[in-house]
């Protein structure tokens, strides 16, 4: 039993006549009386009962009948959902984010997730090494690093904007209360929680710096190991931080919040970083045409 005899079976069933099948197949009627023979032998059991009128259906052959109309429905579905998987409609994003770029790829998988709310997304969050990692194995699509991380050659990067630099705090660890930005000199002496000195982003050190070309020492009490241990110390008020706003926009209800430091401008840029593959499922292509028009400063 193949596929075509199925189809002129069906045909047949429907049209209630070899030749009214025929016309619908554009098949001359010997082939389609032919393939019918050779299924009702293989099968050793009778399809049709030959009347004045046409043919009729036998038991057996509305049973066969209704048992085809259901393969043939599953194969239009799986045809469906393979145009979908090639056109980008389903299918599996699988995305790593680092923890400083929470806000930002949430606010555009969500973008995504509206415009194709059938692809199954996968996010993983961890450190841009273990991440890039991962991106090399093609276990993930795509990254949301920062521009200081350190990439491997060949890979494709979008800029999604730009993240001021801010100082993070709580209303009884602020600074300058009631001002809209802190004055660096307000910092003289002020308990702050920074990234380790080693630490890959620069934050801290460059904040520093600008305090030694002002004069100003402030008193760091905790040098963290990342950024999600320096939010957690701020938020337990042992003092301020420094790191991109959208990172406070990340703990909504948080008793923390951001200034700019006065004299002190600083940004970090949030990025897409993926591999130079021609044959991206997609899907994903999908999405990093959605990212190479997205702008987190829209």
């Amino acid at each position: 039993m193949n596929f075509k005899q199925l189809e002129y079976f069906a045909a047949v069933a429907e049209a209630g006549s070899i030749s009214g099948a025929s016309r619908q197949l554009h098949v001359a009627q010997p082939p389609v009386s032919r393939q019918l023979a050779m299924l009702e032998d293989e099968l050793g059991a009778c399809l049709f009962l030959r009347t004045n009128k046409g043919v009729e259906l036998t038991e057996a052959g509305h049973c066969l009948y209704q048992q085809s109309r259901q393969m043939f429905q599953s194969l239009r579905t799986m045809a469906d959902s393979v145009r979908e998987v090639g056109a980008g409609v389903r299918g599996q994003l699988k995305v790593g984010v680092i923890y400083s770029n929470v806000q930002i790829a949430t606010t555009l998988l969500k973008d995504y997730h509206e415009k194709f709310p059938q692809v199954e997304l996968y996010v993983r969050m961890g450190s841009p090494g273990d991440l890039l990692d991962d991106l090399s194995r093609g276990e993930l699509h795509a990254l949301f690093l920062r521009s200081q991380s350190e990439r491997a050659s060949g890979l494709q990067e979008q800029v999604l904007g730009e993240d001021p630099l801010e100082l993070v705090m709580r209303k009884d660890t602020d600074p300058a209360p009631g001002q809209e930005s802190v004055p660096i000199r307000a910092l003289q002496g002020t308990p702050m929680c920074l990234l380790r000195s080693d630490d890959l982003w620069d934050y801290g050190r460059d904040l520093l710096a600008e305090c030694r070309r002002a004069g100003v020492s402030p008193h760091v009490v905790c040098h963290c190991y990342d950024t999600p241990m320096e939010m957690q110390m701020v938020q337990e008020g042992f003092g301020v931080g420094f790191l991109p706003k959208s990172i406070a926009a990340a703990h909504p209800g948080a008793p923390v919040y951001t200034k700019p430091v006065l004299e002190f401008s600083a940004r970090s840029y949030p990025i897409l970083v993926w591999e130079n593959d021609p044959y991206q499922a997609g899907c994903v292509q999908q999405f990093l045409d959605l990212a190479s028009a997205w702008r987190t400063d829209r």
